[in-house]
């Protein structure tokens, strides 16, 4: 075969691959863009449960008795707050409080209560209550936030853990219900919605949890 029969042989071939080639590379391009959407689904899936967890715990108290319904009924004790725009991107901040139900309930870490010198005092509480907040802030050397979980460790003290990188904000609402002749509820605050806003992916994952133990 000539040099030109060559270069012409190499030419068609080419012409006949680039086209495949270049299919090849967009698919590859769109399996790892179902993956990253794949990843931050199931991240923000599981983030929101832990808060849907925490906030249906928020006001949680062990009552063993009448008297002692009255006594923890009448104390002023906050049990869930939201601190608004106190974050990265004007993010919000939740905290709860509540007592520990049994020995095999985690907070947002998995971490369990331990009773101390089998005394009444247990680890991981404060005042007899848990403690756990979620808030946004800057990852480092990125503009892009992190989703943190701040908790308490055996000593009683305040340790925060990055939960999801990638977070663009995170916002609360209360949510009142209305009866069916548009009045407000008896409870002021029936619920709270969480809307949290990704960037690997741009999406919004939203979920509202109905209050369990506060009025």
């Amino acid at each position: 075969m000539t040099l030109l029969g060559c270069l012409v042989s190499m030419g068609l071939g080419i012409a006949v691959i680039a086209p495949m080639m270049q299919s090849s590379a967009v698919l590859v391009c769109k399996q790892t863009q179902l993956e990253k959407a794949w990843l931050v689904e199931h991240d923000a899936i599981r983030v929101l449960e832990l808060m849907a967890r925490s906030i249906r715990m928020a006001g949680y108290r062990k009552i063993n008795s009448l008297g002692e319904y009255r006594q923890q009924h009448m104390a002023k004790v906050d049990y869930i707050g939201i601190e608004h725009r106190s974050g990265w991107n004007r993010s919000d901040f939740l905290w709860v409080k509540h007592e520990s139900a049994d020995g095999a309930e985690g907070d947002c870490l998995g971490n369990r209560v331990e009773q101390v010198s089998y005394g009444k005092a247990q680890s991981r509480t404060k005042k007899g209550l848990r403690y756990q907040g979620f808030f946004v802030q800057k990852a480092v050397g990125e503009h892009t936030g992190s989703l943190m979980c701040t908790s308490l460790d055996k000593q009683g003290r305040l340790q925060n853990t990055s939960l999801m990188n990638h977070i663009d904000s995170l916002h609360f609402n209360w949510v009142e219900y209305k009866t069916q002749q548009g009045q407000l509820a008896p409870a002021a605050r029936s619920g709270i919605q969480i809307v949290l806003k990704t960037t690997l992916v741009e999406r919004e994952f939203s979920r509202f949890v109905a209050l369990r133990n506060t009025p």
